[in-house]
């Protein structure tokens, strides 16, 4: 075959030297310097390797002693292997990615075999792993959750201890109904930023603000925003988006080469578990616990659908008065006639403005879902 140009790289050395390389009919490759015309290497062809030919990336010829050729030339390293290492499979990825059709099939089974895993591989992962870890995992990061929250969004309950007291009385046969669940109700005053809220840490621990407590009317609704919540602690839903959060974030790091992020990723697991945001099949799921909880015991679920529906009204005010000038200058009073008259004349599918809502399917629809589940 005819001699051809490449570039060489001695063993261990990134320098590169330009070379000439020919092959004799004995099948032996020898490399010469093109300035001084040295030898540089040689190696039988047959015990040489060559990168398989992709587009018209350069390619690589690697020595045995662990020198290496690079070159453009294909059509000579395609003869080199063709004539001393014939093998059927050979020059394949090249045929593959030089077919339009192939590559298009190829990239829709990519992007399938993509979806599949984020929206069913990863969330069956997630399931298994959540429900295997141990329960001193659970407590650490609900540890640190909880006073991270306590820190950035939440301030100490304004509820008396007569309160307090009353209202864990009146939770104790939702928690007794779940012995295998180390749950317990604490209380917290949301403030401008959660407002009427209730949230489920993976330890078992339910945070109720003091704003939902003053909004709701009957104890009812509060036990049926409770047994949701237990619905989310009862099917692990906030380690699940946790983890999935997380097998996602690494796929991405490791697909972008940024393996450096990881342990930025590991050690704010803690703030991903406070700005939880649960998928619309987790809320679904919660909310089936929840209707299941409230017609063991006979009570309605329109009290589920009234607290949610003032919630979201709630949420909504919160957010458009935030959104006003003069706010801060109008009193209790005021701020609640504005809120009543925007209410009125805004959509009552307000879903998306409250952090609790954020993920959620549309209210309207999901209270409607609700109501029609089978006992």
């Amino acid at each position: 075959m005819e001699p051809f140009t490449a570039d060489w790289f001695s063993p261990g050395q990134a320098q590169r030297q330009p070379a000439k390389v020919q092959v004799d009919a004995a099948g032996v490759l020898r490399v010469y310097a093109v300035a001084s015309g040295a030898e540089l290497a040689q190696a039988w062809a047959n015990d040489i390797k060559a990168s398989s030919r992709l587009g018209q990336t350069p390619r690589f010829v690697y020595f045995p002693d662990g020198g290496a050729l690079e070159t453009d030339n294909h059509q000579a390293v395609d003869e080199l292997l063709q004539q001393w290492q014939p093998r059927w499979y050979q020059g394949w990825i090249h045929w593959l990615e030089s077919h339009l059709p192939f590559v298009m099939l190829t990239a829709v089974l990519v992007a399938v075999f993509i979806c599949s895993m984020v929206f069913y591989g990863v969330p069956a992962a997630a399931q298994r792993m959540a429900h295997a870890l141990p329960a001193q995992t659970l407590n650490t990061l609900s540890r640190e959750a909880l006073a991270l929250a306590d820190k950035l969004y939440f301030s100490p309950s304004e509820l008396s201890a007569e309160e307090q007291a009353r209202w864990q009385a009146e939770f104790a046969p939702v928690l007794q109904r779940y012995p295998d669940l180390p749950l317990r109700v604490l209380f917290r005053r949301g403030g401008e930023h959660l407002g009427a809220n209730a949230f489920a840490l993976p330890d078992g621990t339910l945070v109720m603000t003091d704003e939902l407590v003053a909004l709701a009317t009957t104890p009812a609704e509060l036990i049926s925003v409770l047994a949701h919540e237990v619905g989310h602690v009862y099917h692990r839903h906030s380690l699940r988006t946790m983890i999935q959060s997380s097998m996602l974030e690494v796929g991405y790091m490791m697909l972008v080469g940024d393996a450096s992020a990881v342990a930025d990723l590991l050690t704010g697991l803690p703030m991903v578990a406070t700005a939880l945001a649960y998928s619309r099949e987790h809320e679904r799921e919660a909310d089936r616990f929840a209707a299941a909880y409230l017609d063991s015991y006979g009570l309605e679920r329109h009290v589920f659908v009234d607290i949610l529906q003032r919630m979201s009204d709630s949420a909504e005010c919160r957010v458009w008065l935030a959104e006003k000038d003069e706010a801060e200058e109008l009193t209790t009073e005021a701020a609640a006639g504005l809120c009543e008259q925007h209410l009125a004349d805004s959509d009552k599918d307000s879903a998306g403005w409250s952090d609790y809502f954020s993920t959620h399917p549309g209210l309207q629809e999901r209270l409607q879902e609700f109501e029609s589940l089978a006992p």
